[in-house]
């Protein structure tokens, strides 16, 4: 991921894996599979698997905004 990953957008995408069931596990390829505990605590920590969700939910994000994602 090429841009900054500000407090902006750690607190945009901790707010969207909020709203996940908290019984659901998520995949993330070939990382495994987590909570959305694990998953928010990554995004906090900045870890590898933290990022990985960034990049995937700004995808999700910009796909929806241009009207590729309804």
């Amino acid at each position: 991921m090429s841009e900054e990953i500000t407090d902006e957008i750690k607190e945009l995408v901790i707010a969207r894996l909020d709203a996940i069931s908290s019984n659901k596990k998520i995949s993330i390829g070939n990382y495994g599979e987590f909570t959305k505990e694990e998953l928010i605590e990554g995004v906090r920590s900045g870890s590898e698997v933290g990022k990985k969700i960034i990049e995937v939910e700004l995808e999700f994000l910009r796909a929806f905004k241009q009207g590729i994602v309804k």
